[in-house]
């Protein structure tokens, strides 16, 4: 007789128990001598510290492209969204020099503020170029001893975006009549969010620089649980191979230790991780094709 709506209320804080019950199954499952993730990052950036001057190198935009006229083709939005991210990838940038460490730490979290305006403007691709730039800076180990503080900061930001996406994909999950249980499969997620987080893997594989494609694709490793039971154990094998082609030992090791740390977080909240994870997968696996991801109102 009536229909059933949702309290937002109740849907909050019933979301907030869900996560408080995991984080309480996740220290069970990993003993008592585990040291978390956010005491450890004190730690880095406590100890890892420079005098010496930093840079940063800032994209700066590009009017490219900006006074085209409006299509309605599908293969038009495609290659104007393709386009945009090749700006961003080789357009103009801003190289700040001869930075104080705290003025470093001031810019990158200007970018992490950045990103999270960007997302609540709706405004995805933007955020998306945000973290592919600062991504980008993981490539740089001029300074060597502020690296491990500088992958502290950068893998903020990463998180920040990982989370985001996933909250959005799981945000679409929710309807009239229940959020999802802690341990859902694929087939309690409807169309719209597989729709939506299909787009956002196709749109990051469509990144043409190594480093920031890895990192990326790893913050939003949790995603793969709303399209496969396996998204997940599939997808890590993969991406430790694509580690193998950085060339700098050390941005490589790093890159080891994110997979590692978003892998660990990220199987403990699936009901179906198996260890060991195979790693008998091909040196390179193709890149998904051109997808309708690239239209901005589809994240």
């Amino acid at each position: 007789m009536f229909a059933a709506t949702a309290d937002p209320a109740a849907t909050a804080a019933a979301t907030d128990s869900s996560r408080k019950k995991r984080e309480r199954e996740d220290n069970s499952i990993v003993g008592s001598d585990f040291e978390p993730w956010a005491s450890k990052r004190g730690e880095i950036l406590a100890r890892y510290t420079t005098t010496e001057k930093l840079s940063i190198n800032l994209f700066m935009g590009s009017e490219k492209g900006k006074a085209g006229t409006a299509t309605s083709a599908m293969s038009e939005k495609v290659r104007t969204r393709l386009e945009e991210l090749d700006d961003f990838e080789e357009g103009s940038q801003k190289e700040l020099l001869n930075l104080t460490q705290q003025d470093y730490v001031n810019r990158i979290e200007e970018l992490n503020q950045s990103l999270k305006d960007a997302w609540a403007s709706d405004q995805k691709v933007k955020a998306l170029k945000i973290v592919i730039q600062c991504s980008k800076l993981l490539s740089d180990t001029s300074v060597i001893q502020f690296y491990p503080s500088k992958f502290v900061l950068i893998t903020d930001i990463l998180d920040t975006f990982g989370k985001l996406v996933y909250e959005r994909i799981f945000s679409m999950c929710v309807d009239n009549r229940s959020v999802l249980p802690d341990h859902f499969s694929p087939e309690n997620v409807n169309d719209t969010a597989k729709e939506t987080c299909l787009n956002w893997f196709f749109k990051i594989a469509s990144i043409r620089e190594l480093i920031p494609r890895f990192y990326v694709e790893a913050s939003i490793l949790k995603c793969n649980k709303f399209l496969s039971k396996t998204g997940i154990s599939e997808c890590l094998p993969r991406l430790t191979c694509m580690i193998r082609g950085i060339g700098d030992p050390l941005v490589s090791v790093y890159a080891r230790a994110y997979l590692c740390r978003v892998g660990r977080v990220t199987l403990l909240c699936s009901q179906t991780w198996q260890f060991p994870v195979s790693l008998n997968v091909p040196e390179a696996s193709p890149s998904p094709p051109p997808h309708k991801s690239l239209e901005e109102g589809l994240y």
